[in-house]
């Protein structure tokens, strides 16, 4: 009886049109699409090259230091930050700032000044730079007199200040572009909720010919709808899987080196997506059509919430509405995935799966409840 009912649901899905679209067309498509519009994110926001000038005068022939200090900073992929130029006089150097060809140039009179004539991010970083490197220098300086002038004391002091740590949580590089991934596999998963609706609805008799007949079965009604449910599940994990490997090994995303837990997060949220498919089909006495327009909406809108349209949103909400957040089914799918990738514990993601558990529990029995209460005066 099981293999029956459960091959026939298998193959069901398989050939239903609607669920083609969505769960397998659907997701592929917009992961397509993030892959497109979102290929160069990471690039985005990484420093170029600053051009910088420096006017040659005696104050800076007397300082060498800071040359050498600008030479030395490096950006982004170890390039250098700043890209030098020496300037004769100071008419020179205005023609070349206004002609656009440094982005600011250095006076000594006789401290460095910087020289501008907009503000943006370049003048920004050059201003910072030289704020600090005057702080160190003025901190030098005072060390130098507190120690009568002994140099070895004071670069053996500095030398022995470590003001930051470099550590590795997770291996994984850091990326804006995987939250939108993690937040498209979560709303795929909460699109089992029409795997969940579809057997549900199917198995009642006063919403479709197959529940009526199915009805009259001597098997008992919720052994037919649990064997059901299993094969909604194996569908929609099976198109969970098709997702996930088309977005590593076609679109090339890195998820980690954690892929065996991201399976298995999956297979979670598709029971949480079909739990609550099953429980809005039986808690509610709508049309069809209606429940279905019911499923898209709160799915998109917990998919919203989670960081699918807008990254960041998620941890907005969860500072301004943490009861929401806790209990939105897509950001805890989602910040499971986030755990596995940057986070070198499982505390948070153990947190994660046990509150998606729960959830899956308590919609199930909600579905249980209602179809054992089901009764039926005439068919």
């Amino acid at each position: 009886m099981f293999w029956n009912i459960y091959s026939k649901r298998v193959l069901y899905s398989l050939r239903s049109r609607d669920i083609l679209i969505w769960t397998w067309i659907f997701p592929v498509m917009l992961a397509t699409l993030f892959f497109a519009t979102m290929s160069s994110i990471d690039e985005s926001g990484q420093l170029s090259e600053i051009s910088l000038g420096i006017v040659d005068n005696m104050s800076f022939r007397e300082d060498p230091y800071l040359y050498s200090t600008l030479e030395s900073i490096e950006g982004d992929n170890d390039d250098k930050l700043f890209t030098l130029t020496i300037i004769d006089n100071v008419p020179e150097a205005d023609r070349i700032l206004t002609d656009g060809v440094v982005d600011g140039y250095i006076l000594f009179q006789p401290d460095p000044k910087l020289i501008v004539v907009e503000d943006g991010l370049n003048q920004t970083i050059i201003r910072s730079v030289l704020e600090h490197y005057q702080h160190t220098k003025n901190a030098v300086n005072d060390m130098l007199l507190m120690n009568n002038g002994d140099y070895e004391i004071v670069s053996s002091a500095l030398q022995n200040i470590n003001y930051t740590e470099e550590i590795s949580l997770a291996g994984n590089p850091p990326t804006d572009k995987v939250n939108y991934y993690y937040a498209l596999l979560a709303m795929i998963c909460m699109y089992g909720s029409f795997q969940g609706l579809t057997s549900v609805t199917l198995l009642q008799a006063n919403l479709s010919p197959l529940g009526a007949r199915t009805t009259m079965s001597p098997v008992k009604r919720f052994k037919m709808i649990l064997f059901d449910l299993f094969g909604g599940i194996t569908v929609h994990f099976c198109c969970t899987l098709f997702s996930v490997a088309y977005i590593i090994f076609v679109l090339k995303i890195n998820f980690g080196n954690k892929l065996w837990l991201v399976l298995l997060t999956c297979f979670i949220g598709c029971l949480l997506g079909v739990s609550f498919g099953s429980v809005i089909s039986v808690m509610s006495k709508l049309k069809e059509q209606a429940k279905i327009a019911i499923l898209i909406c709160v799915s998109m809108v917990c998919s919203f919430l989670s960081g699918l349209m807008v990254t960041g949103i998620n941890y907005t909400v969860m500072q301004e509405a943490p009861l929401v957040a806790w209990l939105n089914p897509a950001a805890r799918i989602t910040d499971a995935f986030y755990c596995l990738y940057y986070y070198d514990s499982y505390d948070r993601y153990l947190i994660n799966i046990g509150i998606i558990l729960i959830m899956v529990v308590v919609m199930f029995a909600i579905t249980s409840v209602f179809i054992r209460r089901q009764r039926y005066e005439s068919i």
